[in-house]
């Protein structure tokens, strides 16, 4: 498979800094994929969480002003990139993405990287749609509704883009990455049979 013939998806960046092998599956046995209830249960709960979304304020997001926009399907042809995002904030100076998550980040010091370098992936996408730029975003848990703020520094957006360029390399090349070195996030993965 050629790099130039398929776009690929935010989620593709947040399953390789996950786990490097499930976008090579996902590519490369693209009809083995089982759509698993933790799936399902995840996409209802988010039109949930719109839904309540379109009657609160931005002061959890410490803005005054802004516009959101939400179920956001945006794409880059010059990035080959395109994505899926719940809500996104535009204001007069920027662009930020939200992004609602499954699961309580309260007992973490810290974002986990795979969804830090997905929303940076909206960001990129979020800059061209809007043409303006985005120097940060939101991460939403439905678990314990805590919203943290990511900064987009240029050190964290230069190593996404070199991603970006590893996982087409990985999937044109058809190379298997190493697995995971979080071997309990094994557990309760789709692709577990054939990995």
């Amino acid at each position: 498979m050629r790099s130039e013939e398929f776009i690929l998806n935010v989620s593709d960046v947040k399953q390789y800094f996950y786990c490097p092998r499930i976008p090579y599956f996902l590519y490369l046995i693209p009809n083995f994929r089982p759509i698993t209830y933790k799936m399902e249960e995840g996409k209802l709960k988010q039109k949930e969480e719109e839904r309540l979304e379109k009657r609160r304020s931005l002061s959890r997001f410490d803005l005054k002003e802004g516009e959101k926009h939400y179920n956001l399907k945006i794409f880059s042809q010059r990035l080959g990139l395109s994505g899926h995002l719940d809500m996104a904030i535009s204001t007069k100076r920027e662009v930020i993405p939200v992004d609602f998550k499954d699961g309580s980040f309260s007992k973490e010091p810290y974002v986990p990287l795979h969804h830090k370098y997905q929303l940076i992936c909206y960001g990129f996408l979020l800059e061209e749609y809007f043409r303006k730029p985005s120097l940060r975003g939101f991460i939403h848990s439905l678990e314990d509704k805590k919203t943290r703020e990511i900064s987009f520094t240029e050190g964290a957006k230069s190593f996404t883009y070199t991603a970006l360029r590893k996982i087409r390399h990985m999937i044109s090349a058809e190379s298997m990455p190493p697995p995971t070195r979080h071997f309990g996030r094994c557990r309760e993965c789709e692709f577990k049979q054939i990995c």
